[in-house]
């Protein structure tokens, strides 16, 4: 017996990590309609990222300028992170070009975790945002000037995010294969990027620069734990950014999800969190949403969701069940005809070992020998599991349903 990779009968996972960067409400309606939709699109499921404070005019974001009321997106926001729709937050606000003054950011970032407490709501992805002048972002291998986690500096703010509910973040790493793969490295550009890593660290520290040193972990897990500067334990995952540079944007997925990205994705059987910007470019009247041939990569990533080869979900429910299937603790045993499979406990890097949460534990699944009743124990509670039947190996699987796809009704507003 062996615990399955991925949900049945997917062999891959895939999540389009999308930065909120520029988006304004009808554009956020018309992407997840279209990408999130049975009925009117592809009925992929993905969820989006907000900002605490916007720039741009109409840009979404839960604020409004002054940092205190909150604005006409707040509802959508707030519909978004109770349905799923929404999983991320873009830091605490807009700061490109001009930081934040620390005196506002402060209390801006309090009245958002204060709001979206008394709502019952928490966010366990932060991502960082932007250029340099963001300093309220979190530590970063490349940004030595972030300073949202450093006690010392006047931007710290990470004191709030355990009340955020915060788990992940990205830490503004890029690769450009997929990550956490479950096949042996055998290509030969998979089995080269250790050594090619290793050789450029090497000149950099020869250069005085061993805070940019990337290590192996970096380059081939797609999430790993760290200690942030105040101590908060976090997980730490890397995103998938395919011969580009920014911007990324929906107008540049034949390029970030075109078919040999996907095929590559497939062959590895690994995980990938896509790099970009959904609400990019902004549309002028009349403009196609999506150019034809990122249409046509959206359609075939859909083909290989819809035929359960490549599962498409949130950013979160990919993460978890990566944290799930890396770090629980099980045993089996035999019980008269039972096969009992005990979970009993998540040896989870943020917190220690701990009772697995039964919404974590959506999409698992374990290979198992044929013809023999399989219970799921945890604790008290006995769960009979869905038997899948064979994969894509001939084996048999059993295990429990991944988790449901976002809730849609933010999408049924009128723009």
């Amino acid at each position: 017996m062996r615990l399955r990779p991925f949900p049945f009968p997917y062999r891959a996972a895939l999540a389009i990590c999308s930065d909120i960067d520029g988006c304004d409400h009808p554009t956020f309606l018309a992407v997840h309609r279209y990408l999130n939709d049975s009925r009117r699109g592809l009925g992929l499921p993905v969820a989006d990222s907000f900002f605490g404070l916007g720039q741009e005019p109409s840009q979404i974001a839960y604020f409004l300028p002054d940092g205190r009321t909150p604005g006409p997106d707040a509802h959508l926001i707030i519909q978004g992170l109770q349905g799923g729709l929404i999983d991320s937050l873009h830091s605490w606000g807009d700061f490109n070009f001009t930081s934040p003054e620390p005196q506002v950011l402060r209390p801006l970032a309090a009245r958002l975790v204060e709001d979206l407490h008394r709502q019952g709501l928490s966010v366990k992805i932060w991502l960082n945002h932007g250029d340099p002048c963001n300093r309220q972002n979190l530590q970063a291998r490349l940004q030595p000037v972030y300073g949202g986690d450093d006690p010392s500096s006047p931007y710290y703010t990470a004191d709030l995010l355990k009340a955020l509910g915060l788990k992940y973040y990205w830490w503004s790493e890029l690769v450009s294969w997929p990550l956490s793969n479950g096949r042996p490295w055998t290509s030969p550009g998979s089995w080269l990027r250790p050594g090619l890593n290793a050789l450029k660290n090497t000149v950099k520290i020869l250069l005085g620069q061993r805070q940019k040193v990337k290590t192996t972990a970096q380059i081939r897990e797609l999430c790993q734990p760290v200690t942030l500067r105040d101590g908060l334990p976090v997980m730490a995952f890397t995103r998938h950014l395919r011969g580009l540079k920014e911007p990324t944007s929906r107008h540049t997925l034949r390029y970030t999800l075109g078919q040999p990205v996907l095929e590559e994705l497939l062959a590895q059987e690994g995980y990938l969190l896509l790099y970009t910007h959904l609400g990019l470019p902004r549309p002028a009247p009349g403009e196609e949403l999506f150019p034809s041939a990122d249409r046509a990569a959206l359609n075939l990533l859909a083909q290989h969701y819809h035929k359960g080869r490549i599962w498409v979900a949130p950013t979160v429910n990919v993460l978890t069940h990566w944290l799930v299937t890396r770090h629980l603790n099980w045993t089996v045993n035999q019980e008269g005809e039972r096969l009992i499979i005990h979970l009993k406990s998540l040896q989870d890097p943020t917190t220690g070992p701990r009772p697995p949460a039964l919404e974590e534990l959506a999409g698992l699944c374990f290979y198992v020998p044929p013809r023999v009743e399989v219970i799921l124990r945890l604790g008290e509670l006995e769960t009979v599991p869905r038997v899948f039947g064979p994969d894509h190996t001939g084996e048999r699987v059993v295990g429990l349903e991944p988790p449901p796809p976002p809730d849609l009704g933010v999408l049924t507003e009128s723009p």
